[in-house]
């Protein structure tokens, strides 16, 4: 992996830690708070939709690289095509 990728994951893990921290303290606040089950569900689904949309974005820039998504156009039509 480029130190760019590596950059790129790790700033898109902070921000997501940056965003727990501030609900937490916005979660306090409340008079029930959360409870161990409901972290443990919020931060899972955090680092699963992060993973999910990091790799969606690898995937669709790997296909534009190596042209998977050209189009394959096909000659002219000849005399045999009807």
């Amino acid at each position: 992996m480029s130190r760019k990728l590596v950059l790129w994951i790790t700033a898109s893990f902070a921000i997501l830690g940056l965003m727990l921290w501030v609900l937490s303290l916005l979660w306090q606040n409340m008079r029930d708070g959360i409870s161990g089950h409901g972290w443990a569900a919020y931060i899972i689904g955090g680092v699963l939709t992060l993973a999910l949309s990091i790799g969606l974005f690898l995937l669709t820039f790997h296909s534009a690289r190596h042209g998977y998504d050209d189009i394959d156009r096909p000659d002219e039509r000849g005399e045999h095509d009807v």
